[in-house]
């Protein structure tokens, strides 16, 4: 009788590959079959909501008015919480808008919509070698970048943040790392949702045994975490025994929330929630699966703000996902080739079983 015919064992990428193929459909099917997050109040023209808050603290500091004791004064006059500190946001936003005014700020904020989405085109450039592929990721990070640079939008620091932490993923690179550090330090700065981007980013560059990049991004985040701690002072500082205190952030939103913040920082707000859940979980496998530094990078700045997310968020914080919004959806057509590299091994290891019996 001829010998049994041996196979090689699979490689451990085959693996991984399947492994991310068998995530993706669990976090779609989680995401169909969950009911929607409550609707959230809108914060964006009601005269108490956040951008009133803002406009208001903008013009006591454009007078002269000192930033925590102008924040103080109207977060108790629109009934907002002081307690505890992250409740008042850091405030390099309000000193930039009286540094340039509220037209120079939006004209700032517009070329770095635009550097921002460039940048994070050019780069997806290196991630896939079909034109096609990298002329869909690049139509889907401008659409997804440039209208953010708005008049409305431009009053939240997470969309400052946002497109800081895409321009600066973009720019980093063997040799503008140090250009990428001081990027994510002044989103850091602008909004400590940034962060967990800081770690990450020491995270990969640790992982790949960077130990200069790595000193940089832990210097970076340490100098963050002291600009918070300062804040934390400022704040405490101008409160008064009676202010008010938040109702809490955590709420176990779980992956609907996530879905919630993608809907609504991203075009996926003109599609139906059955969208959502199909196209961010494919995106973010996109991400996940395409080798390089880059997406590397990304995918591991998605999860350092994602995983949070699962326990931390109302439903009106859902502004968070501006974040993410410049490189959330460019992931989406990086997802079929990488579904074609796990698909194919299991394709040919029938083919070759078929054979062999």
């Amino acid at each position: 009788m001829p010998a049994a015919r041996s196979f090689p064992a699979k490689p451990p990428n085959h693996i991984v590959a399947r492994l991310l193929v068998a995530a993706t459909i669990v976090l779609i099917a989680i995401g169909l079959l969950s009911p929607p997050p409550p609707a959230a109040r809108a914060a964006t023209s009601a005269e108490r909501g956040d951008a009133a808050l803002y406009r208001a603290i903008d013009r006591r500091v454009a007078v002269g008015e000192t930033y925590y004791v102008a924040a103080a004064a109207e977060h108790r006059a629109r009934e907002f919480p002081l307690r505890p500190f992250v409740a008042v946001r850091l405030p390099a936003r309000a000193w930039l808008y009286r540094l340039a005014g509220a037209a120079g700020a939006l004209w700032g904020l517009r070329a770095l919509a635009l550097l921002a989405a460039v940048a994070t085109i050019y780069r997806l450039h290196t991630a896939v070698t079909s034109r096609a592929l990298w002329g869909v990721a690049g139509c889907l990070a401008a659409v997804s970048t440039l209208p953010l640079a708005n008049p409305v939008v431009a009053l939240w620091p997470e969309c400052w943040a946002g497109l800081l932490v895409a321009l600066s993923l973009a720019l980093r690179d063997e040799r503008h790392w140090r250009a990428a550090v001081l990027l994510g330090l002044i989103a850091a700065l602008l909004r400590e949702l940034a962060l967990p981007y800081l770690v990450a980013m020491a995270v990969a560059a640790a992982l790949e045994r960077r130990r200069g990049e790595t000193l940089g991004w832990v210097t970076a985040t340490i100098a963050a975490m002291t600009a918070l701690v300062a804040h934390a002072v400022a704040v405490a500082a101008v409160l008064q025994p009676d202010d008010a205190a938040s109702q809490g952030w955590v709420r176990a939103g779980g992956w609907s929330f996530d879905l919630a913040m993608a809907r609504a920082t991203t075009p996926l707000a003109l599609f139906s929630d059955a969208t959502a859940a199909i196209v961010v979980p494919l995106a973010l496998y996109g991400w996940a699966s395409t080798p390089g530094g880059y997406a590397r990078r990304v995918i591991l700045t998605s999860l350092a703000l994602l995983a949070p997310a699962l326990l931390i968020g109302r439903p009106e914080n859902s502004y968070w996902g501006l974040m993410l919004a410049p490189v959330w959806l460019a992931g989406l057509p990086l997802a079929l080739p990488a579904i074609v590299r796990a698909v194919a091994p299991a394709a040919r290891a029938r083919r070759q079983l078929a054979i062999a019996r």
